[in-house]
């Protein structure tokens, strides 16, 4: 197989249509892809000029691309968001589920010979990442739907809260008193039906652990409101806020407990988590198909050079191997591209021992394509190496969460310099994470709110209020560390920026593994 057998095989194998045209639109070149999905084979269309074969191709605006190319000497764009399809190929095999009946493509009109007026055309199936992206967009409206039923509930919760205070204060949902000697001596229906008790008497003269999981529990150091695991009759458990009252009444001394049931609200809190995963999924998509936008881009031109070099005489082994090189490694990338979304949706929970600085760089680069699409410059600062024993594919979640919320108020807020700095370093027995923007920080009035359920300054179509309340939860309830916001003034380049400062503080070694 000779040098051009082979770049046609690499031409032709290549996931994509490849089209060479002069500038009275006669095709020159046509590559397998092409043929396979219109049916239209290279010997009969060769030589022929493309309107001819595609009619509803807009001649006026293929023009303009080609010469804006070849007067550029520099690539010009199709895409099906903004423009209408190159030229219309209609599936033939009709799917349920299907979106488009017709290949969405995207188009990059790039010129090959500027003397001779000579371009090449490539042309991308994007009709699965359109129909993705509105699958997305149908999911989050239904989304938005539900957030809109959670926020009309609560605000009928938030108008009845006076009601709500004083049933809880009068009966709450179980009220057991207990004497003196911690033995039960009152307990109301709702305790009895709560704990799985026949009759008000099967509750009495029962001592106060007989209610709580641990019977090693010392409630003479309780706060007064807690929270707990208590134990119904048949060994099962529930968890609960309990609430110690003590009261003297006729030269008596008695302890009240009031007991709410958590296990809806403790259900509430774990979908609120499977809604803010989804939400950084939808998010990572994103990332993804930014990632392998250059990749395949560099692919292909490799691919097509060589093979166009070597119609023309003039392709060396040394360019030869380059390309190859070139095609391999851009591949090897792809490949790491996805390993990186596998871990961050893998959903590991073990505690592992990571460095932090090799860990927040990897998570850096699965959204450095995105990050340098709008032009955002990330600094990290670390002096020497950090090792710390946490959950590692949480600490993922939560900083890229930080990174995105960065991010997106740069852009809000139309900053024409982005940065992000990003400093670790040790304090005592923590590892301390600084997040800095020069976003022109956070209004005082919502400082408070930032951490807050479906609390966001962004548009309804843009954030989902989750991202921020789920690191704080990462942060606070898993991996027992602690995150705080502040605005921050500092001097960068000669210039004096204001933005905002995430800082997360994390135990080198959680409590678990001592």
């Amino acid at each position: 197989m000779d040098y051009l057998d082979k770049t046609s095989l690499i031409c032709d194998t290549v996931d994509n249509g490849i089209i060479l045209l002069n500038e009275d639109l006669e095709v020159l070149f046509w590559n397998r892809w092409l043929e396979t999905r219109t049916n239209i084979s290279l010997d009969e269309i060769l030589n022929k000029n493309i309107l001819d074969i595609f009619p509803d191709i807009n001649k006026n605006k293929l023009k303009r691309k080609i010469k804006a190319a070849l007067t550029l000497n520099s690539p010009t764009f199709y895409t099906t968001e903004v423009n209408e399809s190159f030229f219309n190929i209609e599936y033939k095999n009709k799917i349920t589920d299907r979106v488009f009946y017709n290949m969405q493509q995207n188009v990059t009109v790039t010129p090959y010979d500027v003397q001779k007026k000579l371009v090449i055309i490539y042309v991308y199936d994007s009709t699965m990442l359109r129909e993705t992206n509105f699958k997305l967009s149908r999911a989050k409206q239904n989304l938005e739907v539900e957030h809109q039923k959670v926020l009309q509930i609560k605000g009928q919760l938030e108008e009845s809260i006076e009601e709500f205070e004083f049933l809880l204060n009068a009966t709450m949902e179980a009220i057991v008193i207990f004497n003196e000697n911690n033995q039960s001596v009152n307990i109301n229906d709702v305790g009895v039906e709560l704990f799985g008790l026949n009759s008000k008497e099967e509750g009495l003269q029962k001592d106060i652990v007989y209610f709580f999981e641990s019977a090693s529990l010392n409630l003479n150091n309780a706060a007064a409101t807690f929270e707990a695991t208590m134990r119904l009759k048949n060994g099962s458990t529930f968890p609960a806020l309990v609430k110690l009252k003590e009261a003297d009444f006729k030269e008596r001394h008695y302890k009240i407990l009031t007991i709410v049931d958590l296990t809806e609200l403790k259900y509430r809190d774990r979908l609120i988590s499977e809604q803010a995963k989804m939400a950084a999924m939808g998010e990572m998509i994103g990332n993804i198909a930014h990632q392998w936008r250059q990749p395949l881009s560099a692919i292909t031109t490799a691919a097509s050079g060589a093979k166009l070099q070597k119609e023309f005489n003039m392709l060396t082994d040394e360019l030869f191997n380059e390309c190859l090189d070139g095609i391999v490694r851009n591949s090897m990338h792809l490949s790491q591209t996805i390993n990186d979304f596998r871990d961050f949706i893998s959903g590991d929970k073990d505690i592992v021992e990571f460095d932090l600085e090799e860990n927040i760089r990897k998570n850096i680069s699965i959204v450095e394509s995105m990050l340098k699409h709008h032009k955002v410059e990330v600094h990290i600062e670390a002096k020497s190496s950090l090792k710390i024993h946490n959950y590692k594919n949480e600490l993922t979640q939560a900083f890229l969460n930080l990174i995105d919320n960065a991010k997106d108020a740069l852009i809000q807020h139309n900053i024409k310099e982005k940065y992000i700095f990003i400093k670790i370093y040790q304090e005592g027995s923590n590892a301390i994470i600084k997040v800095t923007d020069n976003a022109k920080g956070i209004p005082t009035n919502i400082m408070k709110k930032v951490f807050e359920p479906y609390f966001t300054t962004k548009h309804q179509s843009q954030g989902t209020g989750l991202g921020l309340y789920m690191t704080h939860q990462i942060i606070e309830k898993s991996m027992q560390g602690s995150i705080e916001v502040q605005n921050t003034t500092f001097d960068y380049h000669e210039h004096t920026f204001t933005g905002a400062t995430f800082t997360i503080t994390l135990p080198i070694m959680t409590k678990e593994l001592y």
